[in-house]
């Protein structure tokens, strides 16, 4: 008697027929936002939150044709959410595969988690899927059995995790952020929709991120095969439906921001957003393609209570007060994750003639006035070290102050006593002061990676760093580092030395973008300083290298030594040691340092994390 009630709603829920909701409708009824997500809006999702998610979703439904679905999208609004959504209306509704493809190891696990969490609070979906640590089905970090399929999620930078199992459903997150080529065996994207190859007509993928450079985005080249669809908000007073442009906003003289109607000119605050937002509109499709939906929608249309107009407006004016003193970086950030517009990069050219007649008139081995702290980079050859030394001043306007090549065999000790001699001498500045470099960044590429580690790891000069190209092409200037293993004369230490890799590729587009916007300004405005007691050959190796926008990569000119440019790197990317971080600098920063070079309390060291000008601490 006690089996019947169970027995009965068994053969209830057999008789019942199966739904057929699309993913927002299914979302409306089905999914809630877990508490533990940190979400500020937990509970059960509500579509009238992100009205524009709406249609996106009815697109990744079984009952809409198109077989792709692409969102071009700021970061931060409701590209992952909906392709949970779309997760969990594929369990309860229509079961099969899905492959949930990653850019990094890292986001695979916080998605991981996150699928976890939202298992659980869904009661449709905590029935449905394996229990973690169960014995009869598989639930763990990389794999989700369920009934009637599996959620494999992998990341992208693998072919071996795209080519194990056939998958009806294919997502790829952040598209823009994965490898280019895996492995040497293509895109990731077509290798991701090669595992659909046996689900031709019933197949649907989604692919989200947001863009990156012109010419270089996959996503904007996903964007523009599809329909083309914008978001669009309507006049809460005229009724008239538009695209929300950036460059419309208007700041009135107490600080309100405002957007004018493009059609009646009425103006509309931030919490007119709900009203303006209600029906979830996009424009007509761009191009007829019954295969292909594609979205596009920038921060404009974050809902209200979260990014706000005015908080665009500000991280605007931060990143145009960066480009203006020669760092373009945060408006290439904002552009992509808050605009969700590419960023047409100018490829730079620049001739070693201009360059060198815009050199001034300070002499090696002296800091010129604006100079604060050193920094150094080494190339290591097999006869030779060259040996970049670069002052730093604020906004990170750098000058030359030292270009040697130190000769002999990096396997013997004596070019390495020559650098420590080297590095270790204090430099003039021109107030009387003196200076040392405080951390120098070594390539350990080449045939003496060994010889490098050792020097490294001897602690010789102050802050050396062992580094090497980063594979990634928008790796970041210098990563955190891992632990290596030095092997030295046949002896093995495993305390090692802590390598990092060098986003070699995006300091050289920040460094070609100075060289280019210096031409024609005056020595005050210029960001990158050369002294006109520099050789030919140095400003020749400065621009030996040319951007090709086809293989994104820095090709090297023939019959020209590269080694000025590549030290530079290295310099630049020391400034981004954990024990520097002069990227992070804050006016404070600046000040304090400005004053001790005044004062002459110019003894640096490096420690602790901090960098140390006798009593004063930068990170105190």
């Amino acid at each position: 008697m006690i089996c019947y009630p169970k027995a009965y709603d068994s053969l209830q829920a057999s008789l019942l027929p199966d739904l057929d909701l699309t993913v927002d409708d299914w979302s409306d009824r089905f999914m809630v936002i877990p508490k533990s997500s940190g979400s500020n809006e937990y509970g059960n999702y509500r579509t009238d939150r992100t009205p524009h998610a709406r249609e996106i979703m009815r697109c990744l439904s079984d009952s809409h044709p198109c077989k792709e679905v692409v969102a071009m999208v700021a970061s931060q609004m409701f590209k992952t959410q909906v392709c949970l959504n779309w997760f969990g209306s594929t369990v309860h509704q229509s079961p099969s595969n899905f492959l949930w493809l990653m850019p990094t190891g890292k986001l695979h696990k916080r998605l991981a988690a996150r699928i976890d969490k939202t298992i659980a609070a869904v009661d449709v979906l905590r029935e449905r899927v394996a229990k973690p640590n169960s014995r009869s089905a598989i639930n763990n970090i990389d794999t989700k059995e369920y009934k009637g399929g599996t959620l494999f999620i992998a990341t992208a930078g693998s072919a071996a995790n795209l080519a194990e199992v056939p998958a009806r459903r294919v997502a790829v997150d952040e598209v823009d952020r994965c490898e280019a080529n895996v492995d040497g065996e293509g895109d990731p994207i077509k290798l991701a929709k090669a595992r659909q190859t046996t689900f031709t007509y019933n197949r649907k993928s989604f692919f989200y991120s947001s863009p990156t450079i012109d010419g270089e985005s996959k996503i904007d080249e996903l964007y523009r095969f599809g329909t083309q669809r914008r978001a669009l908000a309507e006049c809460v007073h005229c009724g008239h439906p538009q695209e929300l442009i950036f460059e419309n906003l208007v700041r009135t003289d107490d600080g309100l921001v405002l957007y004018p109607c493009e059609s009646c000119g009425a103006m509309h605050k931030e919490s007119d957003k709900p009203q303006m937002f209600r029906r979830g509109l996009w424009s007509e499709a761009e191009i007829q393609n019954a295969e292909v939906e594609s979205f596009k929608a920038s921060a404009m249309y974050q809902p209200y209570g979260w990014l706000a107009w005015a908080d665009l407006m500000d991280e605007y004016e931060t990143a145009k007060k960066a480009q203006e003193a020669g760092n373009d970086s945060m408006m290439i950030v904002f552009y992509n994750t808050r605009l969700a517009r590419t960023w047409k990069r100018t490829i730079q050219k620049v001739s070693f003639e201009a360059i060198k007649e815009r050199a001034e008139s300070y002499s090696l081995r002296l800091c010129p006035s604006g100079v604060l702290f050193l920094t150094a980079g080494i190339d290591t050859q097999d006869n030779r070290l060259a040996v970049h030394i670069i002052g730093w001043g604020r906004n990170l306007h750098a000058w030359v102050i030292d270009y040697v090549e130190l000769p002999g065999d990096p396997a013997e000790d004596k070019v390495w006593n020559d650098l420590t001699d080297l590095l270790n001498r204090n430099i003039e500045h021109v107030s009387g002061a003196e200076l040392r470099v405080i951390a120098s960044a070594i390539d350990t590429g080449g045939h003496r990676g060994e010889a490098v580690k050792n020097f490294v790891r001897s602690k010789l000069i102050q802050c050396p760093i062992a580094i090497h190209g980063a594979v990634k092409i928008n790796a970041q200037p210098l990563s955190k580092g891992s632990m290596q293993d030095v092997t030295w004369k046949g002896v093995l230490d495993k305390r090692g030395v802590t390598l990092h890799s060098v986003g070699t590729i995006e300091i050289k587009h920040h460094l070609f973008a100075r060289l280019q916007n210096d031409a024609g300004k005056e020595p005050e405005e210029i960001t990158l300083h050369f002294s006109n007691q520099l050789t030919d050959e140095y400003f020749a190796g400065i621009v030996s290298e040319s951007y090709n926008p086809n293989k994104r990569r820095y090709e090297k000119k023939p019959g020209v030594r590269n080694e000025p440019l590549d030290t530079l790197v290295y310099a630049y990317s020391a400034l981004h040691h954990a024990t520097i971080r002069a990227h992070r600098f804050t006016e404070a920063d600046w000040l304090r340092l400005e004053q001790a070079i005044t004062e002459k309390k110019v003894s640096m060291s490096v420690s602790a994390g901090k960098i140390n000008i006798n009593t004063f601490a930068r990170f105190r």
